[in-house]
């Protein structure tokens, strides 16, 4: 990340919205964020006099944290009305955001589901700051399968482990065992020939001397997986690519993020690649994926 990066906050206009402005200085102070907006989205039937009132009581709340943000960073508040979704979407298009970082209040499903709209539609990176997630990245768990999209993914988290100050990155890569029946060492031989993989994979990614400690598991439920190791290893941070196998696909998230989305305790970067910062429509259109003749839309 650079200083030029700009990060959106979804606020809820809920006393939550406190703990997520201390996460966002978090973010803007140890990741390079050059510009923070805050933006609220008021319903559809809301008055002009309504969205000033909304934007002043903003200001006034965000008043207590401002200290943490970089004193070169330039912030912003706005309150829109409409659709909520549609709305958020169109705003960080507008702005070129780089990052949309949303609250994950865990006993409301209905804003866990909103994380997950904007992670799969929105044309930037989304981080989700689940309630109460502690303000600090110190161990960054990455799960990975060896592509060159969980690389772009690795590389993400080495630029946040070195603008926070050196916290530790975990490589976490899940495999599933479908043999109905093995032989002795049988798990052995997959652990190497696993390590091996990993082997080459990390040599194409400049670790810039970040810490990397990488995991090996098993596991039926991928979600689950990840899950249980980022509590276990402690991670404050998972960063996860979206999936990209095909053109039409980039657009998508994968079915694990999608979970991991909606289910996590801990915070979740969800890294955007090519060909996810555009609309579905766009996507299937744009020259660059028709000239590859690759387009699925199964």
């Amino acid at each position: 990340m650079h200083r030029d990066k700009t990060l959106i906050v979804a606020l809820a206009g809920t006393p939550a919205d406190a703990g997520l402005m201390r996460y966002t200085a978090m973010v803007a102070r140890q990741h390079g964020i050059g510009k923070v907006g805050f933006v609220h989205v008021l319903a559809s039937s809301a008055a002009a006099g309504d969205q000033e009132r909304v934007r002043a009581e903003l200001k006034a709340q965000a008043a207590p944290h401002a200290d943490g943000l970089p004193a070169s960073a330039h912030v912003s508040y706005d309150v829109l009305s409409g659709p909520l979704t549609d709305q958020l979407l169109a705003f960080v298009a507008e702005k070129k955001a780089d990052i949309l970082l949303v609250g994950h209040r865990r006993e409301i499903p209905g804003r866990r589901a909103l994380a997950r709209r904007l992670a799969m539609k929105a044309p930037c990176s989304v981080w989700v700051a689940p309630d109460g997630a502690p303000a600090e990245v110190r161990r960054i768990l990455v799960p990975i399968d060896f592509s060159e999209h969980s690389a772009d993914a690795l590389r993400t988290a080495v630029a946040l482990a070195k603008l926070g100050g050196g916290a530790q990155c975990v490589p976490i890569h899940i495999r599933f065992n479908e043999a109905v029946s093995t032989y002795e060492g049988y798990d052995q031989v997959l652990r190497g020939e696993e390590e091996a993989e990993y082997r080459r994979f990390i040599a194409g990614v400049d670790c810039r001397g970040v810490e990397m400690t990488p995991l090996f598991e098993e596991g039926a439920n991928v979600s689950q997986t990840i899950r249980r190791a980022a509590e276990r290893v402690g991670a404050d941070l998972i960063v996860m690519a979206t999936r990209g196998r095909s053109r039409s696909s980039a657009i998508l998230l994968g079915s694990v993020t999608e979970e991991l989305i909606i289910e996590t305790h801990v915070p979740l970067l969800a890294v955007k690649h090519f060909g996810a910062r555009l609309g579905v429509l766009e996507a299937l259109l744009d020259k660059r994926f028709l000239l590859k003749g690759d387009i699925h839309t199964g």
